[in-house]
């Protein structure tokens, strides 16, 4: 069977196509590696500015119970503090409810999922797309749209030339308790890295940050790195103590 279209990857950007052209009556075939729901090393806050593009998909993003934010917090490396009112807000929500909640909505208007597996090669004859999953199996589709991140499989397939350096950065999200605004997105600086924190759902706060490798190798262990870098800062000062989870990515 040709479908449609054939989607690679699914996080927002693919859920989100998918979800939309599904509800166009095209047939939408999605590949994940993972299983949803899962969790995604990212900031959590999200414009206002959306809101209208979801309610035209069908999401109601209150019913999510998010985290309502209307003020930002800026600080530098030496201390220095700056607050300001958001004109259009925001809200925060985590990844993990958001994303399991949009692959809801796409399975209910008809979209096809194949999780867990991945896309070893795409190879396009006589206008079809023809997508070797791992286990063996294929997925043929007139439109494909990739929607992964860098370094994937298709990367190394491709030989991108990227794909033969190291990143140079790490990126580290936890989910944490503690007593901070609601209402607040706060953007940490420090030496080579950035901190941002903002509540999401379930009276719980987003806080992830994104640094270079070399910050890491110069203190020897993200502990360490974080001692030196976030107990400072007032308001990460107990987020180590109080975190439910921690991930850690390449970029």
């Amino acid at each position: 069977m040709v479908n449609d279209i054939l989607i690679i990857g699914g996080g927002l950007a693919g859920l989100i196509n998918a979800l939309g052209l599904a509800r166009a009556g095209l047939r939408v075939v999605l590949v994940e590696k993972k299983a949803y729901p899962f969790h995604k090393v990212c900031g959590e806050y999200i414009s206002n500015e959306v809101l209208p593009y979801l309610r035209q998909l069908g999401v109601e993003i209150n019913s999510l119970k998010p985290a309502h934010i209307n003020r930002l917090q800026l600080t530098s490396p030496t201390g220095k503090s700056l607050e300001s009112e958001l004109d259009l807000g925001g809200f925060g929500v985590s990844r993990y409810t958001l994303d399991h909640h949009l692959y809801t909505l796409a399975k209910q208007a008809g979209a096809q999922f194949i999780l867990e597996k991945t896309v070893r090669e795409v190879d396009f004859e006589h206008d079809i797309f023809t997508a070797q999953l791992s286990g063996g199996q294929t997925v043929q589709a007139r439109i494909a749209i990739g929607s992964y991140g860098k370094r994937s499989n298709l990367d190394r397939q491709l030989n991108r030339t990227f794909f033969q350096n190291r990143s140079p950065y790490i990126g580290v999200k936890y989910h944490v308790k503690y007593d901070f605004p609601r209402d607040l997105i706060a953007l940490h600086n420090f030496k080579n890295g950035y901190a941002g924190t903002s509540a999401i759902e379930n009276d719980s706060y987003c806080l992830c940050y994104l640094t270079t490798r070399e910050n890491l190798k110069t203190h020897g262990s993200i502990p360490a790195m974080e001692q030196k870098y976030f107990t400072a800062t007032r308001t990460c000062a107990t987020f180590s103590r109080q975190a439910s989870f921690c991930m850690s990515s390449q970029r």
